[in-house]
């Protein structure tokens, strides 16, 4: 007897972790996540506000929606790195260059830079598995 109970706790073991592991990389209302997705490549284009330029960049299981960001130099620039789902591989944003090492959030996550001297920077997720450039022009 006690060997059938310890095939159904493993059986059951297995089957909890492989639904657990199922469900929690499935969007929960893909036509949001969708919708979400059309706006934010509309908003990818720089937008000047209140003397800053604004960038938005997605995060994605496969890297970053905009892996090559041009900005105008001297114009305080936000970066906003926008988490659709927690589930992605990218938890955080990385650049050596610029000195930001940035915990990301699911939503927006702002990241300001000031003064940017004309040139190439460079940017990555926490696992260097995905990259991305800032030409300042």
């Amino acid at each position: 007897m006690p060997f059938i109970g310890g095939i159904l706790t493993v059986a059951f073991g297995i089957i909890a972790v492989g639904a657990t592991l199922f469900y929690q990389y499935q969007p929960t209302d893909t036509s949001a996540i969708k919708s979400q997705e059309s706006q934010s490549e509309q908003a990818n284009a720089i937008q000047e506000n209140s003397g800053y330029q604004i960038v938005s960049v997605d995060v994605k299981s496969d890297g970053f929606s905009q892996e090559n960001i041009e900005v105008k130099a001297g114009v305080p620039t936000k970066i906003n790195f926008i988490k659709h789902t927690g589930y992605t591989c990218i938890r955080s944003v990385q650049s050596k260059d610029l000195g930001i090492d940035v915990y990301l959030e699911k939503g927006d996550n702002f990241i300001t830079l000031k003064d940017l001297k004309p040139g190439t920077y460079n940017f990555n997720c926490g696992m260097y598995m995905y990259y991305g450039t800032i030409t300042v022009v």
